[in-house]
C-alpha cells in the first residue's frame, strides 16, 4: 500500500485534485533518461515527492505534475542514470591513506614520495607511527619497486624515517613494507614464526627485509589502528568528505566490504546528524580476520548483535572472509601450480573453518562475501555454498568477491547456486598487476574476469573497484568493462577480448546487478516509480559516444533520495 500512495498522489494532481496547487516535490524534465527499467528504457522527464521517483514518462506528462510548490528543474538535454552503485570498496582504507601519507603507484617519484614524507612528519611531530599507501608491488626475493627504482627492502625507509615505527601498503592490499622501529614496536625480530596466514619475508640469511604479507601485515596495521579518531571525530573530519568524493563520481550507493566496528559507529554518527549522503551496505570483517583480541573482540561485537548497527541508511548484509591473496605475488589459491613452481599459494584463512563458520552464518540468517581471487579458493568458496544450500534450503544471496581468476569449469555453478559474481573491472592491461599475473599464472591469464561468459551463463553479476585498490571512478570501469583495454586506449592488445561486455550490460551491472546484490532491487538500481530517487546527471550521453571516451564522464549533479549531494563546482578532496 505504501508504494501505491505517491501514485494516488499524483493521479489526484492530473485529474484536478485539491491538492493540484501544491503538486509534486520535483520535476526534472527535457532529459534523456536512461532508466534501466527494461519495460521503458529511456524517457524524457520524471517527478519526486518524498525522496521517491512517482512518475517517470514524457516531458509534457511530467510536467502537469507541478504545482505552486514544485522545484522545476529543467535538464536540457542532458543524460540521467539511476545512481551508480560499487559493490566493494573500502572508506577506512581511503581515510587511513588520504588523512597520513597517500601517494600514487603509477604516478609519485621517489624524490616526491621523500619530500611529501618528510613534509608529513614535519607537520605531525608527535604522531606514533608513520602509515600511508600505496607502494607499487614489492618482492620477496628483494627486486626493485618499480616506482620508485629502489629495493623492496626497508634499509632505505629505516634512513628516511628512523626513529619511530612507519608502514606503508603495498597497492594490492595483500602486503606492506615496514622499517626497523615497526619490528622493534612488536617486539619481531628473525626468529620470530611467521602468523598463520601470512609470512615475513627473510633475506638469503633469515634476516628480516621489512615485506610483510598478508596477515603478517596485519599485525603492523591493528597496532597502527589502536590511534585511531574516536567514532564522533572518525564521522565529521574524516569519513564525511571521503563519502562526498564517492558522490563527486555520481555513486549513491556502496558496499563497505570488510568493515569493522568503529566505521558502523562512525556511519551511524553521520546519519544520526542528517550529513549522510550515501547509502552502505556492509559486511563485517569475521574474527578469523583479524591477529589482535581487541579487533576480534569488535568483530564478535557486531556480529553477535548486527541490529545494534543498523539504520534506514546502513544495513549490515553479513560478514566477509579472506580466503586467499592478490591474483599477483602468487597468494593466490590456485588448483594447479604456478608457471615454473610446484606452489599452488597459500590459504590466507582455513578453508575447514571457513566451511563451518558459512554453516553457522547462513543458518543465522548472515550472508556471506568471501574473497576469492584464484580459482581454486573460488571453488573452495562455490563448493561451500553448495553445502550450505543443500544444509538449510538457504536463499541467501552469498557472493564470491573479484572471482578474479575464474576457472572456466565452474564458471556455470554462480547461476545454478544463487551466488553473486562479483568483478572488480578495471584491473587491465594498463595495471602493472597484469604483467605480474601473466608471469604466474601463464595461459590461465585468459580465464580473468570472465564477465561475458558469466552474463551468458545467467549469474547473478555485480561490479566492485576495491577502492583505494583501484580508482573509485565508475566511469572508468564501465569502459574498461567494455574495452577490456585501459581507459581511452583504443588499439592495441585486450585482456580476453571475447569477454567484453555492452556498454548497456555494464551499466545494468553498475545499477540493478549491484542492487541486488545489496538486497535492494526493488528499492534502487533503477529510476521507476515507487523507488527510492537516487540518480546522476552527467555532462555527456555516454549511449552516443565513442565508448573510449567514457572515461571522461564529469558529473554535474549526484541526488540521493531527492536531495543533492554534489553539485559540479563543489569542493572535493583531490584523492
Amino acid at each position: 500500500m505504501k508504494l501505491l500512495l505517491p501514485l494516488i498522489f499524483c493521479l489526484l494532481l492530473v485529474n484536478g485534485g485539491t491538492r493540484a496547487s501544491t503538486g509534486v516535490d520535483a520535476v526534472y524534465i527535457n532529459g534523456r533518461v536512461y532508466t534501466v527499467n527494461e519495460k521503458a528504457p529511456e524517457a524524457e522527464a520524471f517527478a519526486v515527492t518524498g525522496g521517491k521517483f512517482v512518475a517517470v514518462g514524457t516531458s509534457e506528462s511530467i510536467r502537469k505534475l507541478a504545482g505552486d510548490n514544485t522545484r522545476m528543474h529543467d535538464l536540457k538535454g542532458q543524460r540521467v542514470l539511476p545512481g551508480l552503485i560499487d559493490d566493494h570498496l573500502h572508506p577506512d582504507l581511503a581515510m587511513e591513506s588520504y588523512f597520513n601519507i597517500s601517494i600514487d603507484a603509477e604516478g609519485t617519484s621517489f624524490e616526491e614520495f621523500k619530500a611529501r614524507l618528510a613534509k608529513y612528519q614535519e607537520d605531525n611531530p608527535d604522531v606514533p607511527w608513520v602509515f600511508g599507501s600505496a607502494f607499487d608491488y614489492m618482492w620477496d626475493d628483494g627486486s626493485n619497486i618499480r616506482m620508485f627504482n629502489m629495493p623492496s627492502h626497508n634499509a632505505w625507509l629505516d634512513e628516511l624515517v628512523p626513529d619511530k615505527p612507519a608502514y606503508f601498503w603495498e597497492v594490492s592490499g595483500h602486503a606492506a613494507l615496514v622499517n626497523s622501529k615497526a619490528f622493534e614496536a612488536l617486539g619481531i625480530t628473525k626468529d620470530t614464526p611467521d602468523p598463520e596466514g601470512g609470512y615475513f619475508v627473510r633475506d638469503a640469511n633469515g634476516e628480516l627485509t621489512g615485506v610483510v604479507r598478508e596477515t603478517a601485515a596485519h599485525l603492523f596495521w591493528e597496532e597502527f589502528l589502536r590511534n585511531e579518531l574516536p567514532p564522533e571525530r572518525l564521522a565529521h573530519e574524516q569519513m564525511k568528505p571521503i563519502l562526498k568524493y564517492l558522490n563527486s563520481f555520481g555513486l549513491t550507493s556502496v558496499t563497505d566490504v570488510w568493515t569493522r566496528e568503529s566505521m558502523l559507529k562512525a556511519y551511524r554518527v553521520l546519519e544520526d546528524a542528517d550529513e549522510w549522503s550515501i547509502r552502505v551496505s556492509a559486511y563485517v570483517s569475521d574474527p578469523m580476520e583479524w591477529t589482535s583480541e581487541w579487533m576480534k573482540a569488535g568483530a564478535r561485537r557486531v556480529i553477535s548483535n548486527p541490529a545494534d548497527y543498523q539504520s534506514e541508511n546502513v544495513r549490515l548484509l553479513g560478514v566477509k572472509f579472506v580466503l586467499d591473496g592478490g591474483a599477483a605475488g602468487q597468494t593466490a589459491v590456485m588448483t594447479e601450480p604456478f608457471e615454473g613452481t610446484d606452489h599452488k599459494g597459500p590459504w590466507r584463512n582455513d578453508p575447514q573453518e571457513f566451511l563451518e563458520k558459512v554453516l553457522e552464518y547462513d543458518r543465522r540468517g548472515l550472508t556471506v562475501r568471501a574473497h576469492g581471487a584464484g580459482d581454486g579458493a573460488i571453488r573452495w568458496a562455490l563448493d561451500t555454498f553448495e553445502r550450505t544450500r543443500k544444509a538449510h534450503g538457504s536463499t541467501l544471496r552469498h557472493g564470491i568477491a573479484h572471482s578474479a581468476i575464474l576457472n572456466p569449469a565452474d564458471i556455470h555453478r554462480f547461476a545454478e547456486l544463487g551466488v553473486i559474481a562479483e568483478v572488480s573491472p578495471v584491473f587491465w592491461y594498463q595495471m602493472p598487476a597484469v604483467a605480474v599475473i601473466e608471469g604466474d599464472i601463464g595461459h590461465r591469464l585468459n580465464w580473468l574476469y570472465p564477465a561475458r561468459s558469466l552474463i551468458d551463463s545467467g549469474a547473478r553479476m555485480s561490479v566492485g573497484t576495491d577502492w583505494i585498490v583501484t580508482p573509485a571512478n565508475p566511469w572508468i570501469a564501465l569502459e574498461t568493462l567494455v574495452t577490456r583495454r585501459g581507459p581511452g586506449v583504443t588499439e592495441g592488445p585486450a585482456l580476453v577480448p571475447e569477454e567484453r561486455i555492452s556498454l548497456e550490460e555494464a551499466v545494468y551491472l553498475y545499477t540493478k546487478g549491484s542492487a541486488y546484490a545489496q538486497y535492494r532491487e526493488t528499492e534502487i538500481g533503477s529510476i521507476e516509480p515507487g523507488k527510492l530517487a537516487d540518480f546522476v546527471i552527467i555532462d555527456q550521453d555516454i549511449f552516443n559516444i565513442p565508448v573510449t571516451d567514457v572515461h571522461k564522464t564529469r558529473v554535474i549533479r549526484t541526488v540521493v533520495g531527492g536531495r543533492a549531494v554534489y553539485s559540479e563546482g563543489d569542493d572535493v578532496i583531490d584523492f
